[in-house]
């Protein structure tokens, strides 16, 4: 699968009203349904000088080793001059980034628990 075919499959699930954990468990499920190998990691983030201390995101692999996913790490930065990634990203491109976390096991959502995590707050 292709970078661009990845965020076809991936940005949908950005207009869910998630914050990282929850938006990571999506991705995680999306990765896991069309087998695409990737690790989840829980830890903290650095993104310049602003440090976030419970951050949950996604590494790819085999093959796509380097490339990163996480949409919702924008949303704890504070600084909104600093050039934050959104998505599907090649680490290397933002020195500024700096991971620090274990890989952990999530098991993929239940097909009744994404469609909740997917419904806008004001949705019948």
């Amino acid at each position: 699968m292709t970078i661009d075919e990845l965020r076809q499959l991936l940005n949908p699930l950005d207009a869910s009203p998630t914050e990282c954990d929850g938006m990571t468990r999506l991705c995680h499920t999306q990765l896991f349904r069309h087998n695409i190998p990737h690790q989840v990691y829980r830890g903290s983030c650095r993104v310049d000088t602003q440090l976030i201390p419970l951050h949950f995101w996604i590494d790819l692999m085999e093959g796509l080793e380097g490339w990163c996913v996480d949409y919702r790490l924008g949303m704890w930065i504070r600084d909104k001059k600093l050039d934050v990634p959104h998505g599907v990203f090649n680490l290397a491109a933002f020195s500024q980034i700096h991971y620090q976390g274990k890989a952990i096991e999530m098991p993929p959502l239940p097909e009744s628990l994404f469609q909740v995590l997917m419904l806008a707050p004001n949705s019948p």
